[in-house]
């Protein structure tokens, strides 16, 4: 032993002098065969959070865009003035309206009645200008009656019947071109529970099913009536909330079904009215159309503008869809689920839609792809995981317009518009669908749990998940400036971390020389990851737990560093003492910049990538071969003059035992001279 001991101490003096060899690093990719590929991020839609990154994709466009005025969002109001005349004739009364659209300012107005029908009034203002003529009031009451009422009574339900149980049609000259008409949930409230909900105005209520009318639409007869078959479902949508025996004791805070599915159910109603009538309002084109939706909003945020009303036409095809995999009784069934539910946890949409879907259709949607466990985990339930794969074969079913099947969505049919930027954010629910040209790579920097669908002659070529790290060894890396970079777990004078520089080799692969020690281990956590790499300082942990929910320090100066994700989606990784000088920093770009010494907020930006790593048994110094360099900086290790970090050790442990002895350093020699294998 001591012979082999001497042998390695001299060539410790030989090996020093050469300069540290190249490692590989190893990066596993995923091409489609495709023409066009469908991104979409599983997890479930919450405001500014739940994104997931595409990864680079092609050429930078200009994605900034201008939004609309909001549409109206019934609420509780604001009291106005009394527009009341006093003096009442025998068929007239007074209604709380709102006369301000964009303060929600209700002022208490005298209407006379125009028109009286078995379940409806028609009421018009006095001294309105654009009140709708005697005439124009009895063709109204008759779509209603006839065509409007028995379509939604028998596919959506009944309604809270206050007063005499009449459905009140208020119409007005309202100060918008653009709004046709309303339903303010607050008016189904009966007068004991207004006093409690807003005792201050309580007396500025109606206390009566109301739906509200724009008189300036008076003369576009297709409008008038598609207004009322819209805002009469989400009136009854709302009855069905007040009845549900899990929302007692929620006064004024009743859980109800989701704009998006609200909407999308009020457009399914002016279809069932009124056949064709949605496609000839222009919505499937304006989805077509959609900034918002080319950019990838989500199927769960309901996100309309005067300027752009995709997120209708992307609300009712998803309702087309549910008439196709479920049968036309779906909206009635769902309505029936959540007036019977007892407990507030079943009022969900997952749970709702669950019950109607078949078992064959149940288990096509198991099938269609795997899920990461972050992505399970964030979704929480299997109905929730189920909502998701239904909202991903949505998709697929807008791009292939299938007749049956999984991929079925009826006879109403829409274009996707072609995403073209270099890459983005997609929030919970999101899809972009990208042009392939017949192949399409992964993006290295595509975040795990991103669904890749490939699209070629009118079927699926395939589908693939980004999975998430395995446990295993990794550089945390990014590009920047044309070259490549290795986050270093090591701070430099000034407690910043320091950037290790790598290099692309001609046959792809990089080289990492000089980064053996940047190596972190990954191992997986009860509700994520974590990413260790030991220093002599102590040692570098990044955790990531749940989702876009990351921390980061060392062991022995506990917040040196801190990961942190904001509300708007950036990221910071920031040193105490340095606020704005980190070596990642995320800015309202929502992507990543890579900072080494010198660079400030204003360097560009960057999406970190994990390269897996192989060790290779008895690679000491990880330069991707055996030579005696290993043994002698094993044995320097042992005598304090050099260090070796967790990767470093387990490569050199080849006896097996846990530890780093001057056997290993033997055994390593005995390979090198070809004495063992």
């Amino acid at each position: 032993m001591k012979r082999i001991l001497s042998i390695c101490i001299a060539l410790i003096l030989l090996f020093s002098a050469f300069p540290e060899a190249a490692f590989a690093a190893v990066s596993e990719s995923h091409v489609l065969e495709a023409d066009r590929v469908l991104i979409y991020n599983p997890l479930p839609f919450k405001e500014k959070s739940n994104t997931l990154f595409t990864g680079t994709l092609s050429s930078k466009q200009n994605e900034d865009l201008t939004p609309g005025e909001p549409l109206f969002t019934a609420g509780m109001h604001e009291t106005g003035k009394d527009c009341s005349t006093g003096k009442k004739e025998p068929d007239s009364r007074d209604f709380w309206v709102c006369t301000d659209l964009s303060s929600y300012q209700y002022d208490k107005c005298t209407f006379r009645l125009a028109a009286e029908g078995e379940h409806c009034r028609i009421w018009t203002r006095e001294n309105d200008t654009s009140a709708f003529t005697e005439e124009q009031a009895l063709a109204m009451l008759g779509q209603f009656e006839t065509v409007i009422y028995p379509c939604e009574r028998a596919n959506f339900g009944p309604f809270r019947a206050l007063g005499d149980g009449k459905l009140e049609i208020v119409t007005y000259a309202m100060n918008s071109n653009s709004v046709c008409g309303f339903f303010d949930r607050y008016d189904l409230y009966t007068r004991e529970e207004i006093e409690t909900i807003d005792p201050d105005d309580a007396d500025s209520y109606n206390c009566l099913p109301i739906i509200n009318v724009n008189a300036r639409m008076a003369a576009h007869d297709t409008v008038v009536y598609g207004t009322l078959a819209h805002e009469f479902q989400h009136l009854i949508l709302q009855s069905a909330a007040l009845a549900s025996p899990a929302n007692a004791g929620r006064l004024g805070s009743e859980r109800s079904i989701g704009a998006w599915l609200n909407e999308g159910f009020s457009m399914a109603a002016e279809e069932f009215c009124y056949p064709g009538s949605v496609a000839e309002q222009g919505y499937p084109d304006a989805f077509a159309n959609s900034d918002k939706i080319r950019t990838g909003l989500s199927y769960q945020n309901f996100d309309a503008t005067a300027s752009d009303v995709g997120a209708y036409g992307q609300s009712f095809l998803f309702t087309e869809y549910l008439k196709a995999q479920c049968g036309d009784t779906v909206f009635r069934d769902v309505l029936e689920y959540w007036r019977g539910a007892d407990a507030l946890s079943d009022l969900t949409e997952a749970k709702a839609v669950k019950t109607r879907l078949s078992d064959e259709t149940i288990l096509a949607l198991d099938a269609l792809c795997t899920y990461t466990a972050q992505v399970e985990d964030a979704l929480g339930s299997e109905e929730e995981i189920l909502l998701s794969k239904l909202g991903l074969a949505f998709r697929i079913a807008i791009l292939l317009h299938e007749t049956d099947g999984l991929f079925a969505i009826g006879a109403v049919r829409a274009s996707v518009p072609v995403y073209s930027g270099s890459g983005r954010w997609l929030e919970g629910g999101g899809a972009l669908c990208v042009e392939a040209g017949g192949s399409f790579s992964i993006p290295a920097d595509a975040d795990a749990g991103l669904v890749f669908v490939g699209i070629r002659d009118g079927a699926v070529t395939g589908i693939h998940t980004v999975p998430e790290p395995e446990e295993g060894y990794y550089l945390i890396t990014v590009q920047y400036g044309g070259a490549w970079y290795a986050m270093s777990p090591s701070p430099d004078e000034n407690a910043m971390l320091a950037a290790v520089p790598l290099t692309l080799k001609t046959d792809g692969s990089i080289d990492v020389s000089r980064a053996a020690r940047c190596i972190f281990r990954a191992d997986r956590t009860a509700d994520g990851f974590r990413f260790t790499c030991d220093t002599p300082a102590g040692v570098f942990t990044l955790s990531r737990t749940g989702v876009n929910a990351q921390t980061l320090s060392i062991s022995e100066q506990a917040d040196a560093f801190r990961w942190s994700h904001f509300s708007d989606g950036s990221d910071r990784l920031q040193a105490d003492g340095y606020y704005g000088r980190a070596i990642l920093y995320g800015s309202y770009q929502k992507g990543f910049g890579y900072f080494p010494s010198g660079f400030f907020e204003n360097a560009s930006f960057a999406k970190p990538v994990l390269i897996r790593t192989e060790i290779l048994r008895g690679d000491a110094n990880m330069d991707g071969k055996i030579t005696a360099a290993d043994a002698a900086i094993v044995l320097r290790t042992l005598v304090d003059l050099a260090y070796m970090n967790e990767p470093m050790r387990k490569a050199a442990d080849l006896d097996g035992d846990g530890e780093i002895t001057a056997a290993d350093a033997a055994m390593l020699l005995r390979i090198v001279v070809q004495i063992d294998s």
